[in-house]
């Protein structure tokens, strides 16, 4: 058997985004208070407004599911949902960027031990 291009192409096929979605408050209010808190957590590695952007992308990608949530659990499991897909987003960075020292420590680090 013979991969096609064509074959490859329909299986890595993204669904469009479904921005009405976003109609609905509670998305747009757990998306906010989801960024704020990312934006608290990881204030060094991203901002508010990188952090709603992306909740709203992925509230987007998922219309159905989130449709679904909203109608089996309400906005609480929205909440914890959304929060958890956007920590996955940045935990890897986080993990990154909490590994590297400034160039401002190093050179304190040096001067109180005389070099």
């Amino acid at each position: 058997m013979t991969l096609q291009l064509s074959d490859l192409g329909s299986s890595l096929a993204v669904e469009p985004a479904d921005w009405s979605v976003l109609d609905d408050p509670r998305v747009e209010s757990v998306a906010r208070a989801v960024a704020r808190s990312i934006a608290r957590d990881y204030g060094t590695t991203v901002e508010y407004e990188d952090a709603y952007q992306e909740a709203v992308i992925i509230a987007a990608q998922r219309a159905g599911y989130v449709h679904g949530l909203l109608a089996e659990s309400g906005a609480g499991l929205l909440h914890r949902w959304l929060s958890q897909r956007l920590r996955d987003r940045w935990l890897t960075e986080v993990k990154r960027r909490s590994g590297h020292v400034s160039y401002e420590a190093v050179q304190r680090q040096a001067e109180a031990s005389g070099l």
